[in-house]
């Protein structure tokens, strides 16, 4: 495998999106959808980092009500956050920062200096990162785990429910087995205020890359990075077979 020893300043995504402990759960969610993250780093007022709210957290504290799918609460967002959050010094290589991601299995890693968030080195940035190497292995060598489905006609209350016993943070959308879609957590947060038993077609992200088994991991990065897609399914001659995620790629790394 290529080295990947380069300081994570090289890749880290910088200004951090942030939000201030005492705001709530609400704010967090519409700085979700505004800024296109998955997580914000927790600050005090002297901008110290205190620990990270995702939109993991923000499911998981759903409230369910009569006629829609479930309520994002209006609580602070200290009270649900993890704290610390992880993180490492600008010095530390890129594969230090991989590596940590897939022991604790988060999707980012914060780079902080005297205690406050510089950048922020995601899933992502590895994928850019592997993309510029142009590793030759085949995706199918990295895929792992099983790829959980929903049907295109199947209940959004259903999907935000398998989404959560899967501990997935996305489900194949299929018709008739035929991959159309992704419901991941964004999906499931935009459909909230949708009445529970609305289809998952109308609130699946449509845009889905499916690669040959043998193509190679910096490819499949490339295209991931085109469309903009944080998973690429994988097909052979029996089909859809298996699913890379963003923490397959930061195996490449460790």
């Amino acid at each position: 495998m290529a080295n990947f020893e380069m300081p994570v300043t090289e890749y880290m995504t910088s200004p951090v999106e942030t939000i201030r402990i005492g705001q709530s759960l609400v704010a967090a969610n519409a700085l979700f959808s505004e800024q296109g993250v998955s997580a914000l780093g927790v600050v005090d007022d002297a901008g110290e980092l205190k620990g990270v709210v995702s939109r993991t957290d923000i499911l998981r504290a759903a409230v369910y009500t009569q006629g829609e799918t479930f309520r994002v609460p209006d609580r602070p967002v200290e009270e649900i956050m993890k704290s610390p959050a992880l993180h490492v010094s600008p010095e530390a290589p890129l594969a230090e920062a991989a590596r940590l991601m897939l022991k604790k299995h988060v999707h980012r890693i914060f780079v902080t200096s005297t205690g406050k968030p510089e950048g922020v080195v995601s899933t992502r940035d590895l994928m850019r990162a592997v993309r510029e190497k142009r590793l030759k292995t085949p995706i199918s060598e990295i895929a792992s785990g099983s790829v959980v489905k929903v049907r295109a006609d199947e209940s959004v209350a259903l999907a935000v429910d398998r989404l959560e016993l899967s501990n997935k943070h996305g489900l194949v959308v299929v018709e008739e087995d035929f991959p159309v879609g992704i419901f991941d957590q964004a999906c499931a947060l935009d459909a909230r205020r949708l009445p529970p038993d609305t289809a998952v077609e109308n609130a699946m992200n449509v845009r889905i890359l499916i690669l040959p088994a043998r193509m190679g991991i910096g490819r499949a990065a490339e295209q991931a990075i085109a469309m903009s897609v944080r998973r690429v399914l994988i097909e052979d001659d029996r089909g859809v077979t298996g699913i890379v995620g963003g923490l397959d790629f930061a195996r490449v790394m460790g």
